[in-house]
């Protein structure tokens, strides 16, 4: 299987196990959503899709091997919000996902280097990689808009890990906002 993030011109293929889409709403700062998100495919929209096919083409913003067993998980849309200076010291999650960035600029830490995400740029997370994130800006809100395939004991939980128990002391500035957690049963073949 294969998770994709793809941009709101994208056309759905017929091999979608299933689709969740993001839209922008009014920005009512970090305590609130910046968009809402529902499962299936809405045009003008960011979308997230599990294909059996490897997507590729110019709105296809990236895809992904997704190693997800046979039998229950869960789909996840959520946001999360960055005010200033606020960072997601080094942590990791029980689910790999893209992530796709909508608002300011996000500096990202991996064990692969670190890369400055900018609106519009997407990257994804393995499950139990570890990674640092901090805002950038000067003002306003740092957010990204993220779909996760997580296992189906995690619904309604957190799937946000510190790797260093020590940083649990450290501020965390961040707010997520969760939108979806879909349940979804894979079949074989």
């Amino acid at each position: 299987m294969f998770m994709s993030v793809v941009s709101p011109e994208f056309d759905w293929p017929e091999d979608t196990v299933i689709a969740a889409h993001w839209r922008r709403n009014g920005d009512q700062g970090a305590g609130a959503p910046l968009g809402t998100a529902a499962i299936g495919w809405k045009a003008g929209a960011v979308g997230f899709l599990i294909t059996r096919t490897e997507l590729a083409g110019d709105n296809v913003l990236g895809c992904a091997r997704l190693d997800i067993a046979q039998g229950d998980w869960a789909l996840r849309v959520d946001e999360v919000a960055f005010p200033e200076g606020a960072i997601a010291h080094r942590h990791t999650h029980s689910g790999s996902g893209w992530r796709h960035l909508v608002s300011g600029e996000l500096r990202i830490e991996t064990t692969h280097g670190t890369t400055v995400m900018k609106p519009g740029d997407s990257w994804f997370e393995p499950a139990q990689t570890p990674v640092r994130a901090g805002a950038l800006q000067q003002t306003g809100v740092t957010r990204f808009v993220r779909c996760m395939a997580i296992p189906l004991a995690d619904v309604g939980r957190s799937t946000f890990q510190l790797v260093s128990p020590e940083d649990a002391a450290l501020p965390r500035l961040q707010a997520t906002h969760r939108h979806i957690d879909h349940p979804i049963q894979v079949d074989a073949g």
